[in-house]
């Protein structure tokens, strides 16, 4: 019977809703770092095609070799993401689903107003983020969807010749923006799950949060803006 109720007690503590609130944040947080890492690399379009060129092709060859083999890290680091990806889904998606479960019980407590756009903001945001982000995979990354550009483009070609379109870069705007909105409404929840917020340090999450936010948009947007003005050509 103590055996019994153990092994009962695990399967709850892996599937309360605290826990699962936890991988979400976990995952949330990986993807923060990987947008500001990614960012950061697409601000070396300033810098020319050479740089920009080398820097593609470090990431998809040499990084972190011989550690891994030439071309190795990047499909390590692929399924990674692959797998933070399925438990951000995964979280988002058992959380959605007690909460409607939640609702139809009477003797929940109602959310206010604000807590309630949050959510529903975030799962509005993060419908469109993974559908722009497969156009973004079959865009950039696999060459299936073309704009301008021919297959054999070298990166910083097809980043020019794609942001030469106000279309494509009014596309990318709302990208960036609703990622930018999902990333400040996710490191405050972040924030929040681990129990970092507390009275005396509220304003100050709420501030770094958006700052975040803020930061990883003009950093994704400066590219795009620069070669559809001409700075960048």
């Amino acid at each position: 019977m103590a055996t019994t109720n153990v092994a009962t007690k695990k399967r709850r503590a892996w599937t309360t809703s605290v826990f699962i609130k936890q991988l979400m944040a976990i995952s949330g947080f990986v993807f923060v770092l990987f947008l500001l890492f990614h960012a950061y690399g697409n601000l070396k379009m300033f810098l020319g095609q050479e740089a920009y060129d080398h820097y593609a092709e470090w990431l998809k060859v040499d990084a972190f070799y011989p550690i891994f083999p030439k071309g190795g890290f990047i499909w390590v680091f692929r399924a990674a993401m692959l797998l933070m990806l399925v438990i951000h889904l995964f979280a988002a998606a058992y959380t959605w689903k007690r909460s409607r479960r939640a609702r139809r019980s009477r003797y929940v407590v109602k959310k206010s107003v604000t807590d309630a756009y949050a959510a529903q903001t975030m799962r509005m945001s993060g419908v469109i983020i993974f559908l722009l982000f497969v156009f973004h995979i079959l865009h950039f990354t696999t060459g299936t969807i073309r704009t301008g550009f021919t297959i054999d483009a070298t990166p910083y070609e097809r980043m020019v010749a794609s942001f030469q379109s106000p279309l494509l870069v009014i596309v990318y705007l709302l990208f960036v923006g609703c990622a930018c909105i999902h990333v400040s409404h996710g490191f405050w929840s972040m924030f929040q799950t681990l129990g970092w917020v507390r009275p005396s340090t509220r304003s100050l999450m709420v501030v770094l949060s958006g700052i975040v936010g803020a930061v990883i948009f003009v950093m994704f947007m400066a590219p795009p803006i620069a070669i559809a003005a001409g700075f960048i050509s």
